[in-house]
């Protein structure tokens, strides 16, 4: 189970305005760690390299983004790249480890600002394949989504995955998302052309469904 969002890619342009320091700090750091039911949300590790790479190499898990399976570097490129954004100031992407009680990742979930003067960002997750179907990736998103929606003056998160990526569009359905619209042939993988859903909530619609 994944969306196409937990990449190392270079961060995207905030707006076509320069946005002011004052501006930026209306989005403070995340606290982290959290924490929900079963998961501890957090900032990757040097320790984590092994099983990031764990998920990271399978092809099952890697098959609907648009990375993967990684080599053993390029797992080292991927956790180093994370490990930078945690420097950032202020902080506008994270890609953060979801581990179990006893320490483990079992995968990934990220929130990216990509446009702070509209308040939107960018969520997407991924997953160990030894722990699909036990509701860690729709427990962690949601946990994330309350967390930001709450502590940010957010405007709309969004979402985007391959049509052909039915357990994560179950996902985001089951999260309140609403499905904007299909991008015909926007992606190609292993040589296939891929159509893309986009899913967007908006803060006033997640505090309706919190009621």
């Amino acid at each position: 189970m994944s969306s196409s969002a937990v990449t190392p890619a270079p961060a995207s342009s905030v707006s076509r305005e320069q946005e002011s320091p004052a501006q930026s700090h209306t989005y403070p750091t995340l606290a982290l760690p959290m924490r929900s039911r079963r998961l501890v949300i957090r900032d990757f590790v040097p320790g984590d390299l092994g099983a990031l790479h764990a998920y990271s190499e399978r092809r099952e898990v890697t098959k609907h983004l648009l990375w993967g399976p990684n080599s053993v570097e390029q797992s080292r490129a991927t956790l180093a790249e994370f490990m930078t954004q945690q420097g950032a100031s202020p902080r506008l992407r994270y890609d953060l480890a979801l581990g179990l009680p006893g320490g483990k990742a079992i995968g990934a979930v990220s929130i990216h600002l990509d446009d702070i003067r509209l308040g939107n960002a960018e969520i997407g997750y991924v997953l160990h394949s030894d722990y699909w179907g036990g509701g860690f990736a729709f427990e962690a998103v949601d946990a994330l989504t309350a967390h930001i929606f709450e502590h940010w003056p957010l405007n709309r998160v969004w979402a985007r995955c391959l049509e052909s990526n039915k357990a994560s569009r179950r996902l985001l359905e089951r999260l309140g998302m609403r499905h904007e619209g299909t991008l015909l042939r926007a992606e190609r993988i292993e040589g296939e052309w891929h159509n893309v859903l986009m899913y967007a909530l908006l803060a006033d619609e997640w505090l309706a469904g919190r009621r």
